[in-house]
């Protein structure tokens, strides 16, 4: 479980996060939706420790945690196997054991064959995939992503998502998805929280078809909106 009490926290002088109270159950993937700059890394790097609030209590049930980011951050000196298994050996584990473990998070990603290429041999959704496989690979209870596809088309994007999904709700983590799209919200989590104006407050999703087709249909008013002022 992750529990938020009353949070605060400030970064020079601006508030970030006020008063911010919410959980997260055991095995549940919950989304933070939100602008950039309202506050969802903040959230995610409180959940990991390493900040702390100015007020108020973060409480996390396990100190076992997977981060995938924006970025994929691998080491573009080691292979795809060794970028994966780093974090195993980092932890004392054999080397073989985790080259192993690696190899077959690759498998469930799609990455077979691709044990010995090195980054830049990669394309950008494979390194991403490389990246995700190095999360699960720590057999991590928590899962926290922050923004992972946000740096790659929209198709690549798409599928990237759905092998997400997949893998989460066999690997039963309890995971926090931070976006500033809704519909990657919808998709991913039973629950979404919305970030604005340092607060935090849940929106709630009766239907999710409906929801989705309303904030498309929006976006086509504003567009059409937008062109009609450009015209004239």
């Amino acid at each position: 479980m992750i529990r938020f009490r009353n949070v605060n926290i400030s970064f020079g002088g601006r508030t970030v996060l006020k008063d911010v109270s919410f959980e997260v159950q055991d095995h549940e993937t919950v989304a933070v939706l939100g602008s950039s700059g309202s506050g969802k890394t903040t959230l995610l790097r409180l959940i990991a420790g390493t900040v702390k609030p100015d007020r108020g209590t973060v409480e996390v049930d396990s100190p076992k945690i997977g981060f995938i980011f924006q970025d994929h951050r691998l080491l573009p000196w080691r292979t795809a196997q060794d970028n994966i298994a780093l974090p195993r050996r980092a932890a004392g584990k054999p080397r073989e054991e985790a080259r192993r473990r690696a190899r077959s998070w690759m498998d469930r990603l799609g990455l077979q064959g691709f044990y010995d290429y090195y980054p830049r041999q990669l394309s950008g959704g494979m390194m991403q995939r490389v990246s995700i496989a190095r999360a699960f690979a720590v057999e991590p209870e928590i899962m926290l992503m922050d923004e992972p596809f946000s740096s790659l088309d929209a198709s690549l994007a798409d599928a990237l998502l759905r092998d997400l999904k997949q893998v989460l709700s066999g690997y039963r983590a309890t995971a926090v998805y931070v976006t500033h799209e809704f519909p990657e919200a919808l998709r991913m989590a039973s629950r979404i929280f919305q970030l604005r104006d340092s607060t935090i407050e849940e929106t709630f999703v009766a239907d999710p078809a409906t929801a989705l087709r309303d904030y498309y249909n929006r976006l086509i008013k504003n567009a059409s909106i937008s062109y009609g002022k450009v015209s004239s």
